[in-house]
């Protein structure tokens, strides 16, 4: 019973060690496929510490500063335009009814032309999900 109980506790050990679910990839020119792309295809196993290529589109402070153009209607026809896009420090809000760590970002717009002298400028916080790919709160800075 004692033997049968440390086979058992080895062989789950052993399982644990070993990723599960991993699967063969094959180099097919410069791309990765599941399935072999030619009859004499040999597998090959990626670098562990490969990262994955970034998402396209907008992050950090150009999504910042696309998100102000499109919520404010921000044009060349408009009286404002945006000063500066900087970084401020991470601060939790509360999304989807839980508090939530942000990286956040001041929008700072000023006018422009003959109302220039009249007016400050104005600022709004742009709250990003960690990765900095998605908006999750954009408003006027407090």
């Amino acid at each position: 019973m004692r033997n049968k109980l440390l086979w058992l506790a080895l062989a789950a050990s052993a399982m644990a060690a070993s990723p599960a679910g991993a699967q063969q990839l094959y180099r097919c020119g410069n791309v990765y496929s599941q399935t072999p792309c030619a009859a004499d295809a040999a597998p090959v196993r990626p670098r562990s510490s490969a990262a994955p290529d970034a998402a396209p589109g907008a992050q950090g402070a150009e999504l910042c500063s696309a998100t102000a153009t499109r919520e404010l209607g921000i044009d060349d026809s408009a009286p404002i335009a945006i000063a500066a896009v900087t970084k401020a420090p991470a601060e939790v809000i509360n999304y989807a009814d839980k508090p939530t760590a942000t990286r956040k970002y001041i929008v700072a717009l000023k006018l422009k032309g003959a109302y220039a002298p009249y007016d400050g400028p104005r600022s709004f916080a742009c709250h990003l999900s960690e990765d900095e790919r998605r908006v999750l709160k954009f408003g006027a800075a407090r």
